[in-house]
């Protein structure tokens, strides 16, 4: 197990995680972090309990989101096969190139 602390709203907390995990926890407590500092910038009353609870929500309401997307994407693709697939993709990336 490895061990690193991270700093969220300057703020000091050891971690323990798996080996080799520290850079993409150091990336985690950074994303916090800014949702911290840009709410803390706007809530200028807020405890730090309550900024952290905060960010924590709008970070859970932004997978909530993406995971919805997933599902529908994958709702969208269970009727149609992966050469139709792939044929939609191209033809997005051609209009893409082309704007």
């Amino acid at each position: 197990m490895a061990s690193l602390t991270v700093k969220v709203n300057g703020r000091a907390y050891p971690i323990v995680c798996g080996d080799g995990e520290e850079e993409h926890l150091e990336y985690l407590a950074e994303f916090v972090d800014k949702k911290v500092q840009d709410l803390s910038e706007s809530i200028s009353n807020a405890s730090e309990g309550q900024l952290l609870l905060m960010a924590s929500l709008l970070i859970a309401d932004d997978l909530s989101q993406a995971y919805e997307t997933v599902e529908k994407l994958r709702e969208e693709a269970g009727g149609t096969n992966t050469d139709m697939l792939a044929e939609k993709i191209e033809a997005i990336a051609d209009r893409l190139e082309s704007a």
